[in-house]
């Protein structure tokens, strides 16, 4: 019998998480919230927390590469 990866689990209550550089990470709702990190969603399900990231997290790069590059550009 496979095992999935509890992480991987479609059925999973999550929650959407945010560090200081505004990255996002899909989390699951059994796991602590690692240091650094804060809930901006959640919990809900995997599905609501992908839709969630896809309408809000429209920048992957991490802020200070976004401050870099915008100070670079002036």
């Amino acid at each position: 019998m496979e095992h999935l990866n509890p992480f991987d689990d479609p059925q999973q209550v999550c929650h959407v998480l945010i560090n200081a550089q505004g990255q996002h990470s899909l989390w699951p709702d059994f796991c602590d919230v690692p240091p650094g990190w804060s809930i901006v969603y959640g919990p809900a399900s995997r599905e609501a927390c992908g839709q969630w990231l896809e309408a809000h997290w429209r920048d992957l790069r991490p802020a200070s590469l976004r401050r870099l590059l915008a100070a670079d550009a002036t």
